[in-house]
């Protein structure tokens, strides 16, 4: 967290699966002034907060701190769960191999992401589009 606050600065937002613990953790801390004074903000993931306390998900839960949207912070989740797949084809791979298909992978997940973004762009451009009157001159 430390380097975090180095090299972010201030006004910073972390979402972790122990948001609530490592809060505490950071508090009791040597670099809880830095935090404190840098506003560093730190929240549980939203399927992760679901398994805490009510009080915690009240002051721990994205839904319900400011800032983040709809974010739910599973992002890196559901990145890794795709990788998940991969296990038994690469399970007895050399290391080359493992990192070349790691990347293969990772590369093709992008591409994916990439494809269904401009589709959904594509999309709401067509919506809008057909919805628009023109602009009376």
């Amino acid at each position: 967290m430390n380097k975090l606050l180095d090299v972010h600065g201030a006004n910073q937002a972390i979402g972790s699966d122990i948001g609530c613990s490592l809060a505490s953790t950071i508090a009791a801390s040597s670099i809880r002034n830095k935090a404190s004074h840098n506003n560093l903000l730190l929240a549980v993931n939203a399927f992760h907060g679901h398994a805490h306390n009510c009080k915690c998900q009240l002051q721990n839960h994205p839904l319900y701190l400011r800032g983040f949207g709809l974010k739910d912070l599973e992002t890196c989740e559901r990145i890794f769960s795709s990788s998940n797949a991969m296990a038994p084809l690469i399970r007895h791979a050399s290391h080359f191999h493992y990192v070349q298909y790691l990347d293969l992978h990772f590369d093709q997940w992008d591409v994916d992401r990439y494809l269904k973004l401009s589709k959904y762009n594509m999309c709401a451009l067509m919506q809008e589009l057909s919805t628009s009157r023109p602009f009376p001159f």
